[in-house]
């Protein structure tokens, strides 16, 4: 069984975003976190699925939920998110520093 890993930053990611979305609607951030979550279980099944994002890091992919993207590395058993960044940010500013 394939499975998936969440970076230091990707779990703050997470609790950053979900955090924000809870403070308008705890309902819609309990519905996020689980759609991400259910992403990365068939990201990790099919880690080649996302979009190529090698021009930011090598072999990094995305795949988009809502307005997020997971940013993801794959591996031979699944995946490692990297990041979990809202849509509209500067993914180049991002992965610069």
């Amino acid at each position: 069984m394939n499975s998936y890993s969440f970076s230091d930053v990707a779990v703050q990611d997470l609790d950053e975003i979900c955090d924000y979305v809870a403070q308008r609607d705890p309902a819609a951030a309990s519905k996020l976190f689980d759609n991400i979550r259910k992403r990365c279980k068939l990201l990790a099944d099919f880690p080649n699925s996302g979009k190529s994002y090698s021009q930011l890091s090598p072999d990094l992919r995305g795949a988009i939920v809502e307005e997020y993207i997971i940013l993801y590395y794959p591996r031979t058993d699944g995946i490692d998110v990297a990041r979990v960044v809202s849509g509209y940010r500067d993914l180049e500013v991002l992965f610069s520093s």
